[in-house]
């Protein structure tokens, strides 16, 4: 699916693959892998052929976990 086609989206789908959740999240790879090591979103092969798709509200609740933390937890000195 093209930028521009991701862009024009009048809603996001309930369920997408890597590409459009990295565009719907605007996280880069590297978080949205950390998501997925810690358990946070899953991509499972639902889509057509297989494709490997995560819940719209597994991507919400990381991203709402993401902003409402603290800075005191999201930084570690020692």
């Amino acid at each position: 699916m093209s930028a521009l086609a991701i862009a024009s989206m009048p809603d996001w789908p309930a369920a997408m693959s890597r590409d459009i959740a990295l565009a719907y999240t605007g996280v880069a790879e590297a978080q949205l892998r950390a998501w997925e090591r810690g358990g946070k979103v899953n991509f499972r092969a639902r889509g057509p052929r297989g494709a490997m798709l995560a819940l719209r509200s597994d991507l919400d609740a990381a991203l709402t976990e993401m902003f409402t933390s603290t800075v005191e937890e999201d930084l570690d000195f020692g």
